[in-house]
């Protein structure tokens, strides 16, 4: 597909300004951080972003691919997976402050067509869905679906077929985590928009703080800038369900600390009725943009001429809706809340997809985040926990 390009500059000279590299001292630092997941974990190609109040910088390690690979660089695009709900979810915002939509509104009210086969799927609204507390299962199962607009009415057809998990409103956990309510909420901003999702996300979201290169679509990309998903090698029922779900087996498990024998994966991402729910790819330095506009707008330091959400509105979303007490974990709108013992509140999303695991973390008390995308999901570990977290117990001890 062909993407229309319109480039809005808007943003003050600190947000335009990536060039930046860290010093010798903290790339050595972070590299002994790093290096040994990299070596325990097989990882091919990673790249990891650094915002703070003075900084923002890219560090990049290994290649695009295990074989014939380019060298990883700040122009290296990654499939983000489930971080795009973010940005889905800031265009949802965005209607509500316009007074288009309203969090307790009802799904069937906007998509008249939307129907399940379990009773109650009309009590089901947007705040359930930006909460994962719809009750909707958790993946598309649909098959065979075109992989353009056309793909719209029969995903909503056949919607038909499913029963609801539970009531909605009735439960929050782990397990009710829907990528299906993401779907309908791309499908929601592209009724009230009247554009195609890509589209809206591209002008009203993305190019609002200089994301220009982001896209939905991995065949516009250059092959030189492409990071492509890696999994393990081999055909066997154990090795392909631990490529699709990283589930491993504890007696003989794949990840043993070994070296991985790894292959590039068949599939880029999702189809195009996944978009909403996981399909952008971006560089870790556009998302440095995103997550300085984000430190900003919360603390009340930004000057940028037309703000994309209002700054109460990154607060609503940033604060807790739901809860899993015993992980000391919360969920705001889409964004997770994490409350660490050592490095206090912080707030998140992560993203996994058959070859790829990405996370954005962002600390607003000490106003700095990290991001790291990697082009193995096998090493989710690693990118979900341990090199963010030590990464940002040396920014605070800076």
């Amino acid at each position: 597909m062909t993407r229309l390009l319109i480039i809005v500059i808007i943003l003050n000279q600190s947000l335009n300004c990536f060039a930046q590299k860290p010093t010798n001292e903290l790339r050595a630092k972070i590299d002994s951080i790093v290096n040994p997941y990299i070596k325990q974990y097989s990882i091919v190609g990673m790249s990891i972003g650094i915002v703070d109040d003075t900084e923002s910088y890219t560090i990049n390690y290994g290649s695009t691919s295990n074989k014939d690979g380019f060298s990883v660089t700040d122009s290296t695009m990654f499939h983000i997976a489930s971080i795009t709900k973010v940005f889905t979810a800031t265009a949802i915002m965005q209607f509500v402050e316009q007074g288009k939509l309203s969090l307790d509104d009802k799904l069937v009210d906007i998509l008249p067509d939307f129907k399940l086969k379990s009773k109650e799927y009309d009590k089901i609204t947007i705040k359930h869905l930006l909460t994962h507390t719809s009750g909707l299962p958790w993946t598309n199962k649909q098959t065979n679906l075109p992989n353009d607009s056309t793909s719209i009415p029969l995903f909503i057809k056949g919607l038909q077929k499913i029963k609801l998990n539970f009531k909605p409103g009735a439960k929050f956990s782990g397990d009710t985590y829907s990528n299906i309510g993401f779907d309908l909420l791309g499908i929601v901003v592209q009724k009230i928009s009247n554009q195609p999702f890509h589209e809206y996300i591209y002008h009203n979201v993305l190019s609002k703080v200089d994301i220009n290169q982001a896209t939905y679509f991995y065949e516009e990309i250059d092959s030189s800038r492409l990071a492509l998903p890696q999994v393990v090698a081999g055909t066997s029922k154990r090795i392909e369900r631990f490529n699709l779900y990283r589930i491993d087996d504890k007696k003989n498990p794949i990840l043993n600390g070994q070296p991985l024998e790894l292959r590039n994966y068949e599939t880029y991402g999702e189809p195009y009725i996944d978009n909403p729910t996981g399909n952008l790819i971006t560089t870790s330095t556009e998302l440095n943009k995103w997550t300085k506009y984000l430190i900003q707008l919360n603390n009340g330091t930004s000057n940028n001429s037309e703000n994309i959400i209002e700054r109460k509105t990154l607060k609503h979303m940033w604060t807790a809706t739901e809860a899993i007490p015993e992980y000391k974990i919360s969920l705001g709108l889409t964004w997770w809340i994490f409350d660490n013992s050592d490095l206090g509140r912080y707030i998140c999303h992560f993203g996994n997809n058959p070859g790829f695991c990405s996370i954005l973390f962002i600390f607003p008390d000490q106003n700095f985040g990290i991001n790291i995308l990697c082009n193995g999901m096998f090493a989710q570990e690693a990118v979900y926990n341990q090199i963010p977290l030590e990464i940002a117990g040396l920014i605070m001890k800076k």
